[in-house]
């Protein structure tokens, strides 16, 4: 892939490292303090993990925050979700991971297309760093390429973004694979998405039960249960499970809805599709809670 050099803007309008919002004391919130980076992630796939991200990200832009999203899954199915298709020009995760000397001028785009979104007013705190099927062999490759310090790659291309966002998502594959590993060492929180089922459960716990024996740095900020229907027994016995094994839950569980699936079809997620969604307003709780968690 050809590497591209962004002109660096810093309009106010457009540049997400240029922010003059105050909280209410009137101290400068980027000032004070660079992003939280959240990532989520299960041992198990199909878990919500992509849907979450995505919605998650759009509340945060809607709440006012400045919010990255980086596509850490060989998949694409976040730049899928946002209409980043193979042949949009810009620089992928892939690129910046293979090229060091490119993160530093790299400037994300705007996740929601301007051709259909251009009327959502929070648009231009969103962004993405995509990424393609490329980057499962750049990320194999990197341990012989690069040798000692290799697994902070990633740290190192979110490290050049966190004076410029107040919240980064990161998007893991399923498993514990290198990416999901430098996606760990990269982020100070970790959210575990979980369908409420047995198989996800105890993806969940196999993380859980990792981070807290091998990354003790990592703040455990809890298990989302997502697409679920608490007039199933399944998901009231999946919720009491993960209880009795002392995993922390989130106080907020995304119901299920068949609509989110339909989500990449219009290259947005479900909060911009319909806002008011018992899915939105679920994601929105979330997102509320997080940022009070985190302090952001």
């Amino acid at each position: 892939m050809t590497l591209t050099h962004p002109t660096v803007c810093r309009d106010r309008q457009t540049d997400p490292c240029v922010d003059d919002r105050q909280d209410s004391d009137g101290d400068d919130r980027a000032a004070r303090r660079g992003a939280f980076v959240i990532v989520l992630a299960n041992h198990k796939g199909g878990v919500t993990k992509t849907t979450s991200t995505a919605n998650l990200g759009a509340c945060l832009a809607e709440a006012g925050r400045r919010v990255l999203m980086v596509d850490a899954d060989p998949q694409a199915n976040l730049s899928e979700v946002f209409g980043w298709s193979d042949e949009l020009p810009g620089e992928r995760l892939e690129d910046l991971l293979d090229h060091p000397e490119a993160v530093g001028r790299h400037e994300p785009g705007v996740a929601l297309h301007d051709d259909a979104w251009a009327g959502v007013a929070w648009r231009d705190r969103l962004r993405l760093i995509a990424c393609t099927d490329v980057l499962a062999d750049v990320a194999a490759d990197l341990p012989a390429r690069v040798g000692d310090g290799w697994e902070r790659r990633l740290s190192e291309v979110i490290a050049a973004q966190r004076d410029c966002f107040d919240v980064v998502l990161l998007d893991t594959p399923p498993g514990l694979g290198s990416l999901s590993g430098m996606a760990m060492l990269a982020a100070d929180g970790l959210l575990i998405p979980a369908r409420p089922a047995d198989l996800d459960v105890r993806g969940a716990g196999k993380l859980y039960d990792l981070v807290e024996s091998t990354v003790p740095g990592l703040r455990i900020l809890g298990v989302l249960v997502a697409a679920t229907d608490q007039r199933w027994i399944v998901a009231r016995d999946a919720s009491a499970q993960m209880a009795a094994e002392q995993m922390r839950m989130l106080p907020v569980q995304v119901p299920r809805a068949v609509r989110v699936a339909s989500a990449p079809r219009y290259h947005a997620p479900t909060v911009v599709l319909e806002p008011d969604s018992r899915v939105s307003h679920a994601y929105r709780r979330l997102a509320a809670h997080l940022l009070d968690e985190v302090g952001r």
